[in-house]
């Protein structure tokens, strides 16, 4: 009789303890939305600020900043940044079974490789890192599989100082929330982020600022190449006016000055054609975005 009521008592304690669980994520992350009760309350008892993205919930550091650029894509990213790092959380539908993350490593280690990186893969505390040696830069991406998803941050610092940017990279990846849906989705597409509406007004902005900006240039790459044509097509027809009024008593024997005229004509750079448009660095958007994974995230322009 004793011992029925104990193991009532028992029963009910072990509830609690499961309920308490549950309502408690796990210490480390990244962290289901399931798990999580609610996102400010949890990042406010972190110390942290942070931005709910729908998909993608961030977390910021005391002493850290939160930032916005626009992909290759033209696409928004948000970048975790500090003197030592920049920092960019991203977010990936995935299997139910594990693994993707190991696929996304050997593709990037390819990828890299092709440009010219130095590229190696390490151990860490999720498991593989990958890693690439840049001139004057290292670029590290570390990733996580999860609950049909796949969190991964990647992170930019200087050679000096990639280490210490290594933790601050892991401490975001931590703290990231994900909310995959449970909608079906193609593997490796990346999570849709919900924009805040004054970021968004933001990123209008400087999407029509990079039309603009990419217009501006191919119109003086197009004045570039017009000067160029212009200067030789110049230089051919001063050349033949001078054979045509020639003295008459060059043409009694072979000139040398006539000879080395042409020469000079032939050999000399076109000194006066304008060179390629300077980039700009006081833009307020997002700066020229040429496909290359290790130059976009080098450049680390912001709004």
């Amino acid at each position: 009789m004793f011992g029925r009521k104990k193991a009532a008592t028992g029963s009910r304690e072990s509830a609690a303890a499961d309920a308490a669980a549950a309502s408690t994520p796990p210490a480390e992350g990244p962290h289901d939305r399931s798990v999580i009760g609610d996102v400010r309350e949890y990042y406010t008892d972190l110390g942290y600020g942070h931005i709910d993205l729908g998909s993608l919930a961030i977390g910021v550091p005391p002493g850290r900043d939160l930032n916005v650029a626009l992909d290759p894509n033209g696409q928004p990213e948000f970048h975790v940044v500090t003197q030592v790092s920049r920092v960019i959380p991203r977010a990936f539908a995935a299997p139910k079974s594990a693994g993707q993350w190991r696929t996304m490593v050997s593709d990037m280690r390819e990828q890299l490789e092709q440009q010219g990186a130095d590229v190696s893969v390490v151990d860490g505390p999720w498991g593989r890192e990958l890693v690439a040696e840049l001139p004057g830069a290292v670029f590290r991406a570390i990733g996580v599989d999860g609950n049909r998803w796949t969190a991964e941050v990647r992170v930019m610092a200087t050679p000096e100082l990639a280490e210490q940017a290594a933790d601050e990279g892991r401490e975001v990846l931590r703290h990231l929330v994900i909310n995959r849906g449970d909608g079906p989705m193609p593997v490796k597409e990346q999570l849709a982020l919900t924009i805040p509406e004054e970021i968004q007004s933001a990123l209008t902005q400087a999407r029509s600022q990079l039309a603009a900006q990419q217009q501006a240039q191919a119109f003086q790459q197009q004045m570039a190449a017009g000067g160029a044509d212009r200067q030789a097509t110049q230089g051919d027809s001063g050349q033949q006016a001078r054979a045509a009024t020639a003295p008459a008593q060059q043409q009694a024997a072979p000139n040398p000055a006539t000879q080395n005229q042409s020469a000079q004509n032939q050999a000399a750079p076109a000194q006066d054609a304008p060179s390629g448009p300077a980039r700009n660095e006081g833009r307020p958007a997002a700066p020229r975005r040429d496909g290359s994974a290790m130059d976009r995230l080098r450049d680390g322009d912001d709004l």
